[in-house]
């Protein structure tokens, strides 16, 4: 794990953070708009104003980056990241070429910027200008730029941000690859949960300056109400699109030994983690009848939890997996719901958020 540790005052509140991220894959911090991911990233990267630090420790493969008890504090061309920005920030005069080559001249880098030029499918944008190219295209040049300095760490500050809808699902599959094929960490900034849910190997959870929780995706949907945009608990469901029902405009997921049907856009084959909301579900003793609900699966009963709001979270197993419902005490007497009981989880089609 890679211990990063900042306390800084900022403009309007103190950023006092403390967290962990793996040594692989990818890591986001997520957040609303000005909790400080971004402040963090820079302090990272050693390029925020650090008159105000009091506090700084950050260490990457056995190198101090920052530790201000023994007053270091690495220039940021002495440390092995690469940036991304909302905003690309390419050289407008150059041609992409020249923009990818731009630092990988300079780096005296060791990979092959035609490997990375082809993943990235940019081949065909080589002797354009950037602006002659879309939102996404530019990103995906800039993503191969900062790769080809070969760092260490990877930092991708809300990449999708300034993108279309279009564009966001166009550049997805590329950042995917990503932690498929580097071995490096990456640090991702997002307040975008569908970004999270495909993306996130470990999640750190920001909040006016502070960490709220970290940890991996499926355990903070059940606690942490701030990440799902939610009251009460959520809870995640991983799965392969089984079929595609081109007619109804409806996916099919294989779940364990169940099928959910979902209205999402997913591609056959696709291992997919997908998001419910426990205030989605309801539960049921036999399977109903002649519903527009196309959701109804079995599980079983695990245990009860008291709500904040005073009504029962209930714990259900599907198989390997846990999910979660949100019942009155009143549902819960007339159900007579209780630990090791067979039940149905019911949920809408619609329910489901990927």
């Amino acid at each position: 794990m890679i211990d990063i540790q900042y306390t800084q005052c900022l403009n309007n509140f103190l950023l006092d953070v403390k967290f962990s991220m793996p040594n692989t894959g990818i890591t986001v911090l997520f957040g609303p708009s000005g909790s400080g991911k971004t402040s963090i990233l820079n302090l990272m990267a050693g390029v925020a104003n650090n008159e105000l630090l009091q506090h700084a420790s950050f260490k990457l493969n056995n190198k101090t980056l920052d530790d201000s008890i023994n007053k270091i504090h690495l220039k940021p061309w002495l440390r092995k990241l690469a940036y991304v920005f909302q905003d690309h920030r390419l050289f407008l005069h150059l041609s992409v070429k020249e923009n990818i080559l731009f630092g990988y001249k300079r780096n005296l880098s060791n990979l092959n910027p035609g490997d990375l030029i082809k993943i990235f499918n940019i081949d065909d944008l080589l002797d354009r200008s950037p602006s002659q190219i879309s939102g996404g295209q530019k990103q995906r040049v800039a993503m191969v730029r900062a790769l080809l300095s070969e760092p260490e760490l990877l930092i991708l500050d809300e990449p999708l941000a300034a993108l279309d809808y279009q564009s966001k699902q166009q550049l997805l599959p590329y950042i995917e690859q990503l932690k498929q094929q580097l071995k490096i960490p990456i640090i991702y900034v997002s307040h975008d949960i569908k970004e999270v849910l495909r993306l996130a190997d470990y999640v750190v959870v920001i909040d006016k300056g502070k960490v709220i929780d970290e940890g991996d995706i499926a355990d903070l949907c059940l606690s942490q109400p701030l990440l799902t945009q939610q009251e009460g608990a959520s809870f995640i469901l991983k799965g392969e699109v089984n079929k595609i029902i081109e007619e109804d405009k409806l996916v099919e997921i294989n779940c364990g030994k169940n099928i959910l049907i979902t209205a999402e856009n997913m591609q056959l084959k696709q291992h997919v983690k997908v998001l419910i909301h426990a205030r989605d579900v309801s539960l049921c003793l036999t399977p109903p009848k002649d519903s527009s609900i196309l959701n109804c699966i079995a599980v079983s009963i695990e245990t009860l939890q008291r709500d904040n709001n005073d009504k029962l979270r209930v714990f259900a197993k599907l198989g390997e997996q846990t999910i979660v419902v949100l019942i009155s005490h009143r549902s819960a007497k007339l159900l007579k719901v209780e630990k090791g009981k067979k039940m149905y989880a019911q949920f809408k089609a619609t329910a489901i958020i990927k």
